[in-house]
């Protein structure tokens, strides 16, 4: 991620009072989505002005793209021994059991979906200067959350809260 603070750090977005957040996405169903995971993950370290225009504006600009790989199938094969303790209870383990056998395992192609999505957010103050900026790149093809990320909504939810996150950790907030 990238991110951007005016004077180092010495900037405290808090010290400028409410914020209208403005989201821009591809479709206005994802807009408001996006809307409504700015707004409650902002607003726990912010000022968020809903019915009435904030002094400052957050701008969050969400785009993603889904992209797949396909699988091959396979046959596998084993000979195991497995020993299971079962529920440990602080001193004692229930349900113990001991198993042997053979297994056979058959996995029929299929594929595997991800999703690319770049946010960005622009914090500005009243009279449009920035404030704060971050560019957060999430490619879910390389990361262990791909698996459950599959949807833009999901995807936008996950660069939100990483925004927020670095934006603690710059001390802005």
């Amino acid at each position: 991620m990238q991110t951007n603070v005016k004077n180092s750090g010495e900037v405290k977005l808090s010290k400028y009072g409410s914020y209208t957040i403005q989201v821009k996405t591809p479709s206005p169903s994802l807009s408001s989505i996006v809307y409504e995971f700015s707004v409650q993950e902002f607003s726990k370290s912010l000022d968020i002005a809903e019915k009435e225009q904030g002094k400052g504006t957050i701008e969050v600009t969400f785009s993603s793209q889904g992209e797949s790989a396909f699988m091959n199938s396979s046959t596998t094969t084993a000979n195991a021994q497995a020993y299971g303790t079962g529920w440990y209870t602080g001193n004692t383990y229930y349900n113990s059991v001991a198993v042997q056998g053979q297994a056979t395992t058959v996995s029929s192609a299929s594929s595997f979906t991800w999703q690319n999505s770049t946010l960005f957010v622009v914090v500005r103050d009243s009279e449009g200067h920035r404030l704060y900026s971050a560019d957060y790149k999430y490619k879910g093809g390389w990361e262990f959350s791909g698996f459950v990320v599959n949807t833009p909504e999901e995807a936008a939810r996950l660069c939100i809260e990483r925004v927020h996150k670095q934006m603690l950790k710059d001390a802005v907030l």
